[in-house]
């Protein structure tokens, strides 16, 4: 399998809201065609609780992201990330998935929502070829001599008499 260095995904989103509580209660792979703008269907009316399903959005990959893509991939369930802005009436937009835990925490720090869901098995697939096409390890992170919170510390700033 050819793995652009940015690849792209087009994904359907579904979510339910129960009275003035939302939640994502999937994301799936769509057909190519459906990546583009995004639009939003009612797809149950059940007075109190609907089901939306929201299509053009795209799961995109990074070679930067391939650490935090194998930690996703690596944990208990793999997710998916949708950030989110809230519009005037209240209700979350999507605009973006992810499959970087950073990224969700990022959005959350410049006030998006993001709401999170298991991995689809063709994503989790899909995005561990990815990483082994476009991983390359950096040079390894090295304990900084004196670093707070480290039990092998040296006193630098304490000068003996």
């Amino acid at each position: 399998m050819n793995i652009e260095r940015y690849a792209r995904r087009p994904m359907t989103v579904m979510m339910e809201r129960t009275g003035t509580r939302w939640q994502v209660i999937g994301i799936l792979p769509s057909p190519a065609a459906a990546a583009g703008q995004r639009r939003r269907e009612l797809v149950r009316d059940g007075g109190d609780s609907c089901i939306y399903r929201w299509e053009g959005l795209e799961l995109t990959l990074t070679p930067d992201a391939c650490d935090d893509y194998w930690f996703n991939l690596t944990s208990a369930q793999p997710r998916l990330y949708v950030i989110c802005q809230v519009d005037a009436d209240g209700e979350p937009q999507p605009l973006r998935i992810t499959a970087d835990q950073d990224d969700s925490v990022a959005a959350e720090e410049v006030e998006e929502l993001f709401y999170q869901a298991a991995m689809p098995a063709s994503i989790v697939l899909w995005i561990k070829e990815y990483v082994a096409t476009h991983y390359r390890p950096g040079p390894r992170k090295q304990k900084i001599k004196g670093k707070q919170g480290d039990k092998y510390r040296t006193p630098f700033d304490v000068k003996k008499p």
